[in-house]
């Protein structure tokens, strides 16, 4: 017969939700760095990659672009 309990909502604690939240950002930084330094490496990760440091390129500088623009 198949187990038929009904489980309870868990809540992660704040405390983890927000240690959980840090490492996902430094890991975000991380990859943005090195992305950064090593274009070959971020042109591997395809159009998406790309929207993603454009769009940053763009608020560091405060420039509007077209996103679907490619440069060559």
């Amino acid at each position: 017969m198949f187990n038929t309990e009904v489980h309870a909502h868990k809540t992660i604690p704040e405390p983890i939700l927000l240690a959980r939240l840090e490492q996902s950002e430094q890991m975000r930084e991380f990859f943005i760095q090195m992305w950064l330094q090593n274009p070959e490496l971020a042109k591997q990760g395809g159009i998406k990659v790309r929207n993603l440091l454009t769009r940053l390129a763009d608020a560091n500088t405060g420039a509007e672009t077209n996103a679907d623009s490619e440069t060559k």
